[in-house]
């Protein structure tokens, strides 16, 4: 999965630039071809069911039009992943107060959006998630926007493109808690199909 130096200083840069006020989310690249071509191998051989169509509270519903493999198995390009993060992280966090440690990814989702889906409506990720949400896609053409408020004001492109590692601010980093914490966010514009990969720290995991 590429150099390690070379990560360490991208994502510590990532996480700076996060730290920022009023910074919910950023991307940056990260992963070689050879890293995006593992990771989407093993993807594709993941089982996978169709995701809820409408989720959510009355009055916040959320539409979703993907499939999906939840949990996704922490093994073979997926584990090396994680795993890879994971110790990253904890060596930054010894240079910085951004996040508590340990930082575990213990909640792992695979996405296959197909051609023309309708996406993923405007919502923001539960506040059970703490610290970060790394969102990475390995294949298609789609348009991934932070907002605003939930109707979808001020929506602003975050380039995920395959190579590029996104994070999303979670309740507990940088000192953030409640709903400031975290962006709106939706998925839209499916062209191309989409394939991505959400790795999150889940403070009150299923038992």
């Amino acid at each position: 999965m590429g150099g390690v130096n070379f990560r360490r200083d991208a994502l510590r840069s990532g996480l700076e630039t996060l730290a920022q006020p009023g910074c919910l989310a950023t991307s940056f690249e990260f992963f070689s071809t050879d890293d995006i071509d593992r990771l989407k191998q093993f993807s594709l051989s993941l089982p996978m069911r169709k995701a809820r169509p409408v989720v959510g509270a009355p009055g916040r519903e959320v539409t979703q039009d993907f499939d999906i493999c939840f949990p996704a198995p922490r093994q073979d390009a997926l584990d090396d992943l994680t795993s890879m993060l994971e110790e990253l992280i904890d060596d930054i966090a010894g240079d910085t107060d951004v996040l508590d440690t340990p930082f575990e990814l213990n909640d792992l989702a695979v996405q296959h959006y197909p051609p023309q889906s309708r996406g993923i409506g405007v919502h923001m990720d539960s506040l059970r998630y703490r610290g970060l949400v790394f969102i990475i896609t390995l294949d298609g053409s789609s348009r991934f926007c932070v907002c605003d408020d939930r109707e979808g004001s001020g929506a602003r492109v975050l380039d995920e493109s395959p190579g590029r590692l996104g994070l999303l601010s979670a309740p507990g980093f940088a000192g953030r808690e409640g709903e400031g914490s975290r962006p709106f966010h939706f998925v839209d514009r499916i062209t191309g199909g989409r394939l991505s990969i959400g790795l999150r720290h889940n403070s009150k995991p299923p038992h």
